[in-house]
């Protein structure tokens, strides 16, 4: 069992560390992007991303932080 939580906890620890950065380096890009370049077609995408990305961070921070705090305890 102990081996099993392990291996879940440092899956959970490098996918929420992925969601991390992924989502820091969206919204250091949103911060630069000039939405007058963007199609139209992709409005809805980046208007969707743009009010889900803080969210979206926190989670996989939490993700991170439960995962790494589960490999320290086991």
């Amino acid at each position: 069992m102990s081996l099993t939580l392990h291996a879940l906890a440092g899956r959970a620890a490098a996918f929420g560390g992925l969601g991390s950065a992924t989502m820091a380096l969206y919204m250091a890009a949103l911060g630069r992007l000039d939405l007058d370049l963007i199609p139209a077609s992709a409005m809805p995408r980046v208007r969707w991303w743009s009010a889900h990305a803080p969210t979206a961070f926190i989670v996989s921070l939490l993700l991170t932080v439960i995962g790494l705090v589960v490999l320290v305890a086991t």
